[in-house]
């Protein structure tokens, strides 16, 4: 059945007008049809079984059905911290990372960030990136949307977080023990830009606070390592 995001309350046993996004995706992309059976979810925690009565030019119309309360979640919440990465590639690690279930995405400028964004062109790709993830979570069956946190420099980010479980990736450092993970409920994963961290950025993080580790000893893309690095997080939590 598709599934589909729409920010507004959601009640069982009511009639309810879709928001615009969601109704041109139906109506005008899909083209679905009266009588078409859909689940919604509104980022809230849960999701809704609902069944399209009309569609007009303005909106479409649907029943909604019962509401269901699991929320396909991760063992962990992770807050992945992403330094900008260039063209499409950003898209993909959004939303890979969505889909190996990250919680919340911080992202980043560092030394060596090319990607440079503000005003309206940072809020446009802001906006696009959040629908990259409302995407992913479509597609994958979370119910609880993560957001996507407008940039910080490395040193802000670095001053602010105060999770108690911080990691940094590295190539050349030790793997993780499992140990690590034990009895955690929320982590900061840390990863590097194109052409990785500098000498600094890796002292201040690792004074802030930051354990360095490694998968292996190959060197991930900057798009690749968010994915690669959570599902190794999953496989260790069993």
């Amino acid at each position: 059945m598709r599934r589909f995001y729409d920010n507004q309350p959601l009640t069982p046993g009511q009639t309810t007008d879709l928001g615009p996004d969601a109704s041109h995706h139906i109506g005008r992309v899909l083209r679905m049809q009266p009588g078409d059976t859909l689940t919604l979810f509104n980022g809230q925690g849960g999701e809704w079984q609902a069944c399209i009565t009309t569609i007009s030019k303005k909106a479409v119309t649907v029943d909604v059905g019962d509401h269901h309360s699991d929320n396909r979640t991760a063992p962990m919440a992770v807050t992945v911290a992403l330094p900008l990465i260039k063209g499409e590639r950003m898209d993909y690690a959004l939303q890979k990372a969505t889909e190996l279930g990250a919680a919340q995405f911080q992202l980043l400028t560092t030394e060596r960030t090319d990607v440079r964004l503000d005003g309206d062109r940072l809020d446009k790709k802001l906006r696009h990136w959040q629908q990259v993830v409302i995407s992913a979570c479509e597609q994958c069956g979370m119910n609880q949307v993560p957001t996507v946190q407008a940039p910080q420099t490395l040193p802000t980010f670095l001053a602010d977080c105060d999770t108690p479980l911080r990691l940094i990736a590295h190539p050349g450092e030790q793997s993780l023990p499992a140990s690590a993970l034990t009895g955690r409920t929320s982590l900061t994963l840390l990863t590097g830009p194109e052409g990785g961290f500098s000498d600094q950025e890796l002292l201040a993080a690792r004074e802030a606070g930051f354990q360095a580790f490694a998968l292996g000893n190959r060197v991930l893309r900057a798009e690749t390592a968010p994915t690669a690095l959570l599902a190794a997080l999953w496989v260790m939590l069993g």
